[in-house]
């Protein structure tokens, strides 16, 4: 997918298509454990510099922990490697930066080229920068938080449009992907997956949720006391996954999601 050129005006047909209801939900940062031990240590969840928007900027999914870590299929030794995925209010983190109704990387990255038209370009997809823009979208693509989650597109929503509407079109059929793909890596969840960019950090104590393969936190030769009590001094519950070594970090996408559906669930967001 290419981006416009500055000053060329964006044919934004997905912004405002329809409404929905306030519904509280949760955003999804997904990352690594060695990113997530410096971002325990530190306390926050920094802003980094993004070459793609040309400033510092904190990710995350509405709700749902899609992700493809770099290297993800392949066997990895250390649990660096292995995800981590953290889960914030949108009460705590101001107005968004930009929200768009994929991932936006991989869009600049081909990954859903099959799919999309070079008449469309990245920014024509762009969304309203507002938390309520993410429950306007799920209303209007999917119905229900849940159905969002698990990546089901309202049934024939590409073909509710006009042919000449190749933005809406192009979007539905972008979103098609991640349904047909779901728990598998190709091209994953990110292709429906509500992307929310920040311009600000987020604190520790900001987090409601981290999910963490156990052995991060607990070792028959040492506990990680340092991790744990600053969990515990920021109030972040967290919940753990039964990492091995030698295995792919995608070998454990499945199991992490359905940890988040079950959190989420519990707290009527789903």
């Amino acid at each position: 997918m290419r981006r416009r050129g500055e000053g060329d005006e964006p044919n934004r047909k997905l912004r405002n298509i329809a409404s929905g209801p306030q519904r509280k939900y949760y955003l999804a940062h997904v990352t690594s454990v060695g990113a997530a031990r410096d971002i325990i240590r530190g306390q926050q969840i920094k802003a980094q510099p993004c070459i793609r928007f040309n400033r510092d900027l904190v990710y995350f999914f509405a709700l749902r922990p899609a992700y493809k870590l770099k290297g993800s299929e392949r066997k990895k030794l250390y649990i660096d490697y292995f995800p981590s995925v953290m889960l914030v209010d949108t009460d705590d983190v101001g107005p968004p930066f930009h929200v768009y109704p994929f991932d936006t990387g991989g869009a600049l990255d081909g990954v859903f080229e099959e799919e999309e038209s070079d008449g469309v370009f990245l920014e024509d997809y762009e969304l309203e920068s507002t938390i309520q823009a993410v429950n306007d979208h799920i209303f209007w693509a999917f119905g229900t938080n849940a159905d969002y989650f698990d990546g089901k597109l309202k049934k024939g929503l590409a073909g509710k449009f006009p042919d000449w509407n190749t933005p809406v079109q192009t979007f539905a059929r972008i979103a098609g992907l991640a349904s047909m793909s779901m728990g598998s890596n190709k091209p994953d969840g990110r292709a429906s997956a509500i992307e929310l960019a920040f311009t600000n950090h987020v604190r520790l104590d900001q987090i409601k949720l981290i999910v963490l393969p156990k052995q991060f936190l607990e070792d028959p030769r040492g506990d990680n006391t340092e991790a744990i009590e600053a969990l515990k001094s920021a109030n972040v519950e967290w919940a753990v996954y039964e990492w091995q070594p030698n295995r792919a970090p995608g070998d454990f996408h499945s199991e992490i999601n359905t940890m988040v559906r079950e959190y989420l669930s519990d707290r009527g967001m789903l």
